[in-house]
């Protein structure tokens, strides 16, 4: 390992890197059983920069989506690259420089998914999620964000994690009814996603931070490949010898031959130490502490259509025509669980005697305890 010989000159400062991670990867999809690719990998290492999206809208609108999602993404970092220099590695307010840089770009994508989609009415309705890893400028330091239920994983001493928490209506009602009955759950449509680009003009986008080791593997997916192969399966494939570029074809096959109906994407990274001396960048405040995601649990697989449904103030179906009675009557069900319950009125207090000040009947026209005639005091 090598040492930073900055550390030692500035003990005050709470970033002290001490390696400087290049990550191996390598990225690819496949049309799967559907019609059109509508999944995009971009690899951009030279700005630590490694991006999936996998889009939808019919026709070619998923595809255009998911391509304005990644190039948009790619096209900030390659704008602030140079000013990034000049920034802390955390700001006076705790947070990452990179992590809000990545937050930002994917909202940047969000709003140029949008904008198109008024522009042309083929497009008109398109969306994408995305996952994005961003490394820091020659340090150890990895960021996750993610939209949708595109995916991150974490692959440490040969253990797999989930990095990401899908964006779906199971989790949405399971956080805001955990109570709800069993037989309600498990009639749930497990394939629709709450928050995706293009959707809405704001939208939230969580990002995680974290440690990277030498020997970590990362794995960015689309839920063609989630929704194939379970967690154990993937965990086992990405525990065989090989390149990164090896695992991702292994994966795409291993989908393939489960019987993957969706588009299929991946990428795989593989963190290498290399003997680079870091430069280390002041930071403002010290970093939270940070905490690793628990692992994760199996995942019964998906159906593929329709591809992408948003339940909120509105519900939106994409594509437009995809989704049947049956389930469009059971998000009905659904969302009028994640309604907030509507507040009691209060019922207007009594009026008072002025003499006496004692509570008055409703349309009493004497007080009934002193006798007066009724002057009512609110």
């Amino acid at each position: 390992m090598s040492t930073n010989p900055a550390a030692t000159s500035a003990p005050d400062d709470p970033i002290l890197t001490t390696r400087v991670l290049a990550p191996v990867a390598a990225g690819g999809t496949d049309i799967g059983q559907r019609e059109h690719n509508e999944d995009h990998v971009l690899l951009r290492p030279e700005l630590g920069l490694y991006v999936l999206a996998d889009g939808a809208g019919g026709h070619n609108a998923g595809n255009i989506a998911s391509a304005l999602a990644t190039t948009t993404v790619a096209n900030l970092f390659e704008t602030t690259a140079s000013s990034l220099i000049k920034r802390p590695e955390v700001d006076q307010f705790g947070l990452w420089t990179i992590a809000r840089r990545l937050s930002a770009a994917i909202h940047s994508a969000n709003a140029e998914i949008i904008d198109i989609s008024k522009r042309a009415k083929k497009y008109h309705g398109m969306g994408s999620t995305v996952v994005a890893l961003a490394f820091s400028p020659e340090g150890d330091m990895v960021h996750v964000a993610h939209v949708g239920d595109s995916r991150c994983y974490r692959m440490r001493h040969g253990i797999l994690e989930r990095m990401t928490t899908d964006h779906s209506l199971m989790v949405d009602v399971l956080e805001t009814h955990p109570d709800a009955d069993d037989a309600l759950v498990e009639r749930m449509p497990q394939n629709i996603i709450t928050r995706a680009l293009g959707m809405e003009e704001s939208i939230r986008v969580p990002v995680r931070s974290l440690r990277a080791y030498d020997g970590d593997v990362y794995l960015l997916c689309s839920d063609g490949l989630s929704g194939a192969l379970s967690d154990e399966q993937i965990e086992e494939i990405l525990q065989r010898p090989g390149v990164p570029s090896d695992h991702v074809r292994a994966l795409i096959d291993a989908a393939l031959a489960a019987g993957a109906h969706d588009n299929i994407a991946t990428i795989v990274l593989r963190c290498r130490e290399t003997e680079v001396p870091p430069q280390r960048r002041a930071s403002n405040r010290p970093p939270g502490q940070l905490v690793d995601a628990p692992p994760s649990t199996h995942r019964v697989p998906l159906a593929s259509a329709p591809e992408i449904i948003i339940v909120g103030v509105e519900t939106h179906v994409v594509p437009a025509n995809s989704a049947n009675a049956n389930l469009l009557d059971a998000l009905g069900r659904f969302a009028r669980l994640r309604q907030m319950s509507v507040p009691e009125i209060a019922q207007p207090k009594p009026g008072r005697c002025a003499d006496c000040g004692q509570p008055l009947d409703k349309d009493s026209a004497a007080c009934p305890t002193c006798g007066k005639t009724v002057e009512r005091v609110p």
